[in-house]
């Protein structure tokens, strides 16, 4: 996908246990938010007929938000423009969703009419094979994935003592209390993913921490204490009535991996790589440091080889997934000559002059 300035973040992720959706949070019905769930074949126009959606709204000044595909990072799944209280989201799997209230917060928008249905019942026994096969590829990315998971260095139990935990807490605490100074207002929770396991391997999308945050705290991970101070840290934001933007890991959905606070500027981050590079101002929180000076040689010999494991199944999952996204390229690629892309711009068009 292009570049742009609008936010990007995932709303699904390929972890250890399978397909993770947080797709139910893309609108507010409440709100006066609108969904147009579209449905259709592969390759029948649908991450094209958003991106024109959004393009169009960020030429003639409206905000917009993205969100890419899991799986491939450069196709899109949505898109949400907040001021117009419209959102627009592919409803096939593996993140179906469903028209809620058909009519008064969403409907639906057919793209398989601009497919040449009686071209493409030739190609089914070809049609079908690539889908089995593709599907196949996913439950073998998913096996690989959650077998990654329990080799990770921070998910070895018994590193951390009572004492690192409580003075884990007594950093998040004042962290919370130098940097965020009390709302007198409601706190409003959004949920997001920030980076992906995809067929381009781990993807971190630091644009969208640049686009948010004028200065970020990347809070050591390697252990597991970057979430468990991320998990404080949220809790302290919304009790002080900051709006939030929670980061789900793309690996283990139930941790944290960043929290983005967007009337503060502020970012926290929690990091397992120590050379990841950034464009905006950070500060490092050494928290593994609490833990680390206690192991002993053994233990940072296993945990050293745990790590070295985990890359490599985390490698695997990575070629499988990118087998998959070749299989449903040529899935597409069926698809193809027999989609009516002139009729599917004219719909974009007829959108963009409802929207604008």
């Amino acid at each position: 996908m292009e570049q742009t300035n609008a936010p990007r973040f995932f709303l699904g992720a390929n972890t250890k246990s399978g397909f993770s959706s947080l797709y139910d949070g893309l609108i507010d019905p409440a709100a006066g938010d609108f969904l147009w769930v579209i449905k259709g074949g592969p390759g029948c126009g649908k991450s094209s007929f958003m991106k024109r959606i959004g393009a169009a709204a960020e030429r003639a000044g409206l905000r917009a938000e993205y969100i890419l595909c899991s799986g491939d990072p450069d196709s899109l799944d949505a898109v949400r423009l907040p001021e117009a209280h419209v959102a627009y989201v592919d409803g096939t799997a593996p993140h179906v969703i469903e028209a809620a209230f058909p009519g008064a917060s969403s409907l639906y928008l057919d793209m398989s009419r601009f497919l040449d249905t009686g071209a493409l019942r030739a190609f089914l026994p070809q049609i079908t094979d690539l889908n089995r096969r593709y599907k196949a590829l996913y439950g073998a990315a998913y096996a690989q994935l959650a077998a990654t998971a329990p080799l990770l260095p921070k998910n070895r139990p018994g590193l951390c003592t009572d004492a690192v935990f409580d003075q884990l807490s007594r950093r998040a605490r004042s962290l919370a209390a130098r940097e965020l100074r009390p709302l007198n207002k409601s706190a409003a929770v959004t949920h997001r993913f920030l980076s992906a396991n995809s067929c381009r391997g781990r993807i971190m999308l630091t644009d969208t921490l640049t686009a948010y945050c004028d200065r970020l705290f990347l809070l050591d991970n390697v252990l597991g204490l970057g979430h468990l101070a991320l998990k404080q840290l949220a809790s302290l934001a919304a009790a002080r009535g900051y709006d939030a933007i929670v980061c789900h890991d793309p690996l283990e959905p139930e941790k944290l991996e960043a929290l983005l606070l967007p009337e503060r500027a502020l970012g926290f981050l929690a990091a397992e790589d120590a050379k990841l590079s950034l464009s905006l101002p950070c500060r490092r929180v050494h928290l593994d440091q609490l833990t680390v000076a206690s192991l002993t040689p053994e233990q940072r010999a296993s945990l050293r080889q745990r790590k070295k494991e985990s890359r490599a199944l985390l490698s695997a999952a990575t070629e499988t997934l990118a087998q998959a996204k070749a299989l449903h390229d040529e899935l597409e690629a069926v698809y193809h000559p027999y989609v009516d892309f002139a009729g599917a711009d004219a719909l974009a068009e007829e959108h963009i002059k409802l929207i604008l």
